[in-house]
This record gives structure tokens, sequence and C-alpha cells, in this order.
């Protein structure tokens, strides 16, 4: 689904890392570096929202600077971890914030976009507080509900940076292991940036990880929490 090739990203003219090559298709992939290493620019350069790269990469074969903003909303939903909503919207209004790209300049809810919404709804548990204020929602509640709209946009790509950060230890193993549910019986690529990375070994199918000025991809048959240790000299 995505292909990088000879790849040297940067910011302001520093080096944040190079990569050679890397074929990704579907599952749940775990993107990790220290803070500033690279980890929300290389994000953002999926998204075309960041441009300080040399190289190419391609979205199904396609090279993303010919794909346009509106065909990459049909193609990549993206969740961020500062979730930022304003106005007095019901979590059913967030969901159908999602079938905005496939919808006219009236954005008329159709019976397809509704089953959509149902089905993700149900998916993450969230269907009974469909009718509930947003604002009113618990932190980890609010995450799954920006989860779900990025799922009700229904796209093979999904982008998530630090989606984890803000919830507690158990709402974090719980979602990372619904993602990697709905990764595996959707046939999704989520990609997402954390911190975390204890939770990598049970519920990720590989691991993107910065260092040293190289991005590479770790290899399963290893412990993905040693090698990431060792990477940053943790003991």
């Amino acid at each position: 689904m995505l292909k990088f090739k000879d790849i040297s990203l940067s910011v302001n003219k520093r080096l944040l890392f190079n990569l050679q090559q890397l074929d990704i298709s579907e599952g749940l992939l775990a993107l990790v570096g220290r803070n500033g290493s690279g980890k929300s620019s290389f994000i953002r350069s999926i998204l075309n929202e960041f441009e300080e790269y040399s190289g190419e990469i391609y979205l199904k074969s396609v090279p993303l600077r010919q794909i346009t903003k509106s065909e990459l909303a049909e193609k990549i939903a993206v969740v961020y971890s500062k979730v930022d909503v304003f106005g007095d919207y019901t979590v059913e209004d967030i969901l159908k914030l999602g079938r905005l790209p496939y919808q006219n300049r009236f954005a008329i809810t159709s019976d397809q976009d509704n089953e959509i919404i149902a089905r993700v709804a149900n998916d993450l548990g969230i269907k009974d507080f469909l009718s509930r204020k947003f604002t009113e929602l618990s932190d980890g509640e609010k995450q799954l509900v920006m989860i779900g709209r990025a799922f009700v946009q229904d796209t093979d790509l999904i982008l998530m940076d630090e989606p984890t950060a803000f919830l507690d230890l158990v709402n974090r193993s719980k979602l990372i292991k619904l993602l990697s549910e709905l990764a595996k019986n959707q046939n999704k690529l989520i990609l997402f940036s954390t911190h975390d990375i204890d939770l990598l070994d049970r519920y990720c199918s590989s691991v993107l990880l910065i260092d040293n000025n190289e991005l590479i991809e770790l290899q399963s048959n290893e412990s993905y929490i040693n090698q990431i240790k060792s990477a940053f000299k943790i003991t």
C-alpha cells in the first residue's frame, strides 16, 4: 500500500532520517523514536502536509505528490493525539464528518453513510452514546470517537499520531488491542506513532524505528521491545 524510496527527511535543513526503501501493506504498524526524531513529520509527509524530503512516496503505486487533497481524503484518514472539536456536537455528528469526502456540497447523509456509521459504532463499542455531547465524554471516550470518525471515512490507510498519549495504562492496552483486531479483520493498514513500547510485541505486525538518523523496519523474529531498548541504550 505504501512504498518509500530514497527518502531523506529534514526540518529547516536539519536531517531527521534517511530511508532507502520500504514497502508496507496491511496490519498494525508502530512508529517509534525519540522526541524530535521525525515521527510526526513522517506522518505529515504521508498526508502531503510536509514536503521537506527528497525521494518518492507511493500510495498504491501512485506518487503521493500527484494525488490531490480531495483524492487523498478518500484514501487516508488521520487521528491526532490532541482532540480539538469546537461546537455543540454529538458523537453521531462527529462520526458523520468522516463521510464528508464522499458527499456533495449539501453534505446529505445517505442510507449507506448511516449503515457505515452504525457498523463502526458497534465495532468500537460506542453505539450506546451516539446522542451524547462530545464535550461530556471522558478522554478515552473522545479518542474512541475520533478513531471512529477515521474508520467511518472508510479508507484502507489510517494514520495516528500518538493516539494513546492522554489515556491511562488500561485504556492504552485496550485501544491498541482493538486497533490490531480491526486492522486484521478489515484488511487495513494502521500506522501509529507511540512511546508505549511495552505493548508492541503483543499487538503489532511490524515496528518502524527512527534512530541515529535512520528509519528501519525491525525484524519480527526478535522482540521489538528488546531491539528498541538496545537502540536507545535502555537497560
